[in-house]
């Protein structure tokens, strides 16, 4: 789920012929199951609970949350129908129940206010405009309950010189203007901006491409 400045959606990966790469691209350069189960584990989900995958691709982390916790309702959120059928058919060959899917955009999401326990969102905040980050943590803000959790875990800051260096080809890719901030570590100052409270950076990741950290943030 990728919006330019023009709000014009930009498919996974940039370009659509590559769709069908993204998870073993995100498999090999991110160790992602390790990071994504970074994230559930930080979230102490408890029965009965709702809980948004936003962004979801092609639905990876929606099936660690759902196979760890079988008794929390997961809805993944993206903007594109490709990646989204893509994820369908994943979840329908593990045959695993208690997640749907929807299409919607990040900075307006199809749901009504204080619905979520937690809000789930991994390496996709750096895809967008500053204006587009903030509106998103905006809507993630008015769609979790009081007290609820917003969960992310993208490229920040660079634990030193050979990250910084790993970070460009990311930074060519999904272009500097959207990536830029995030070399300054953003992420903290905008869950401030947006209202969100007991801010908390769980666990920095080095990987090939980039430093990747986590935080967790309460809706107060």
């Amino acid at each position: 789920m990728k919006i330019d400045k023009n709000n014009a959606y930009i498919p996974a990966l940039k370009y659509r012929w590559m769709t069908r790469f993204y998870d073993p691209l995100i498999q090999w350069g991110m160790q992602e199951k390790k990071l994504k189960m970074h994230l559930v584990n930080q979230a102490a989900l408890q029965p009965e609970e709702v809980v948004m995958d936003l962004a979801c691709g092609t639905g990876t982390l929606a099936l660690l949350i759902r196979q760890s916790h079988s008794h929390v309702q997961v809805i993944g959120v993206d903007a594109d129908p490709e990646i989204v059928a893509i994820a369908k058919e994943k979840i329908n060959r593990n045959q695993t129940n208690g997640i749907s899917f929807k299409e919607g955009f990040s900075d307006r999401l199809p749901f009504s206010n204080n619905l979520f326990h937690h809000v789930f969102t991994s390496l996709f905040i750096h895809h967008l405009t500053l204006e587009k980050k903030k509106e998103t943590f905006e809507e993630v803000r008015r769609t979790l309950k009081p007290g609820g959790q917003f969960h992310i875990i993208d490229f920040e800051k660079p634990q030193n010189g050979l990250m910084r260096v790993a970070f460009f080809p990311v930074q060519l890719l999904d272009g500097f203007e959207t990536t830029s901030p995030h070399v300054n570590g953003i992420i903290p100052n905008l869950l401030k901006e947006t209202g969100f409270a007991a801010i908390e950076e769980t666990g920095q990741f080095s990987t090939v491409v980039g430093t990747l950290r986590a935080y967790r943030a309460f809706k107060s």
